[in-house]
């Protein structure tokens, strides 16, 4: 592997040659900005053998480097290993960014390249600003994967559906009319949207274009009167021809949007969000257009579920909860684990969630980590790495499903066999961690950061920290990880009613274990007094903690309290829907403590 590898980088370098390129960058982004990418753009697995969902690679002369975040260190450690890629820490005091990189590594008369399609415009901005610095240019039309990828998968050709008003609880009519109204205040005749989930939103529009994401690759122009929506025409039904018609949204084919923008009218006024959109959108709008930039508004709509979805959404959850519950007591009846490998957890947990009437399949790669592979946050099995069971240490499982009601995310670390007492307490802190956030009543107005602070300072009193928000927000029926409602420490956005969000603290113990703990909770009104509204969360996941590693000691009686009110909830959720032994062994671990 780590010849084949370098010969892709010395490929690579070969191109930049004979297109006189002093400096190239590949992302892990689609053209649209997407979390996941299909496999088309999959370009920083194909030159450096890295799997994880963030990466940015940077190629010199003499240099490779490849930035990620703190969930993949580790993985990415090992997969790059004994090649000549160097990795690069994000958001890691003294390791050098992406920007200070290409600073020190390019020239006046130098050429930094990249496909343009795949950067978004603030970040191009940032190159710009050191190309003008540095007086070296930037060419943003050239894709040389294309002449280093032998075999390049090609573009996907699913077919879409609409996801019905059962389901979306809002006809795309009225969300368009919402969108139009947001548009009037902020003074926009067009808006252009390229990011797949909220066009999926907007329109009640899915398909299977990304892997575990139910998307489809379009673009969108919103006008007053019209959307225009490029994509793959042969993907879509007369039946759904007709009906967009109707709605006044008119198709045209994928690769014709950026001649399209080239002839949009001067006199209009274009919303669009310099984040989320890829430089060649903005650097297609004729430079006499006004511009307005902000947050694509589908982005808070989509956030704050309606009736319908919260409603559907844990209809998923109690499907998903038996399909887990299920597994856990197939698990923890295991009379010899040295039989059972990581693998083997991932393809039980999907024929117990395939039972569940509505599922579509996963929403994201089964996450099956056993001791030492688990603090890697995002570890995935494969043949070379698939660990057998053993007692004395933790599994941790992280999966979630697609359903018609809703998408779901959920994990649990489960011990095998005994545990030692630190393991136990580590475990019952993560627990601590989320039950604290769980039970929280706060004031309307308090921010993501601030609830990321309630949960993380659990862990902070132990002296560790984990490397990730604590939680984020999920799509239904759309992307698992969703915003605006991420729980991260700086995060200045505002909690609102109707949002659900994960919580999702861990420990990570380089080479020995890690754990995490996930629920879904769904953030509603309670009281309101003279210090104006609070809000409270409401847990939507209905799967029991693992007995056999909580240290009670370690919990206050509220916490307590907590705990045994939401093992009675799972209970008379779940009961009606296991056997008489899964019935039998679930009573005993929901039993009061």
């Amino acid at each position: 592997m780590k010849k084949l590898i370098d010969d892709r980088i010395e490929k690579l370098r070969y191109f930049m040659r004979e297109n006189n390129i002093n400096g190239y960058i590949i992302t892990l982004s689609d053209f649209h900005n997407s979390e996941y990418p299909c496999d088309f753009f999959k370009g920083v697995e194909y030159l450096s053998g890295f799997t994880g969902s963030n990466g940015t690679i940077f190629v010199d002369s003499k240099n490779c480097y490849l930035w990620t975040d703190g969930r993949y260190f580790t993985q990415c450690e090992n997969e790059i290993k004994d090649t000549q890629i160097k990795m690069m820490k994000m958001a890691v005091e003294g390791e050098d960014t992406l920007y200070q990189i290409i600073e020190k590594k390019l020239n006046s008369g130098d050429c930094l390249a990249f496909d343009g399609r795949t950067v978004s415009f603030n970040e191009y901005k940032k190159f710009e600003e050191i190309a003008k610095k540095k007086n070296f240019r930037i060419k943003t039309g050239i894709d040389l994967l294309d002449k280093v990828w032998e075999e390049r998968p090609t573009l996907p050709k699913e077919k879409v559906y609409l996801l019905d008003e059962k389901f979306s609880g809002e006809s795309l009519e009225s969300k368009l009319k919402r969108l139009r109204e947001k548009m009037k205040e902020k003074n926009a005749t067009v808006h252009i949207l390229s990011t797949l989930e909220d066009i999926g939103w907007l329109l009640n529009l899915r398909g299977n274009d990304i892997e575990y994401n139910p998307f489809v690759l379009a673009y969108a122009i919103i006008s007053m009167e019209r959307v225009l929506l490029f994509t793959d025409i042969s993907k879509f039904s007369n039946e759904i021809k007709n009906y967009f018609n109707k709605n006044n949204i008119e198709l045209f084919d994928y690769f014709d949007f950026y001649n399209y923008l080239e002839n949009i009218l001067l006199k209009n006024k274009i919303l669009l969000d310099y984040n989320s959109v890829n430089c060649f959108i903005v650097k297609s709008i004729n430079k006499n257009i006004e511009i307005i930039n902000g947050e694509n508004p589908t982005v808070s709509l989509k956030a704050i579920k309606n009736e319908t979805e919260i409603k559907n959404t844990i209809n998923a959850h109690i499907k998903d909860g038996i399909a887990v519950t299920k597994l856990m007591y197939w698990l923890k009846n295991q009379k010899d684990y040295s039989k059972m490998k990581e693998m083997d957890i991932v393809k039980k947990v999907e024929e117990f969630r395939q039972e569940q009437e509505g599922y579509l399949g996963n929403n994201f790669s089964t996450i099956s980590a056993f001791g030492k592979n688990s603090p890697m946050m995002h570890y995935l099995p494969s043949l070379d790495s698939n660990a057998i069971l053993e007692e004395g240490n933790f599994l941790l499982l992280d999966s979630g499903g697609h359903y018609f009601e809703g998408s779901t995310d959920i994990t649990r670390t489960f011990a095998i066999g005994n545990v030692s007492s630190k393991m136990k307490k580590h475990y019952t802190y993560v627990l601590k961690s989320l039950i604290d956030l769980s039970k929280l009543k706060f004031p309307k107005g308090t921010t993501c950061g601030n609830l990321d602070t309630v949960a993380r300072s659990v862990i902070w009193n132990l002296g560790l920290d984990y490397r990730c928000a604590t939680g984020h927000g999920v799509g239904y029926l759309g992307s698992v990880h969703e915003g605006p409602n991420i729980l991260r420490g700086k995060s200045g956005v505002i909690l609102e009613p109707n949002m659900i969000t994960t919580v999702e603290p861990g420990i990570y113990l380089d080479g020995e274990y890690g754990i995490r703990l996930e629920n879904e909770i769904l953030s509603e009104k309670t009281f309101k007094n003279e210090y104006g509204q609070y809000l409270e969360f409401r847990t939507i996941t209905f799967a029991p903690f693992d007995r056999d590693a909580i240290e009670v000691e370690y919990l206050d009686k509220f916490e307590i309290e907590w705990l045994n009110k939401y093992n009675e909830v799972i209970f008379e959720t779940l009961k009606t829907f296991l056997d008489e032994k899964e019935l039998n062994w679930l009573k005993k671990v929901t039993d009061k403590f």
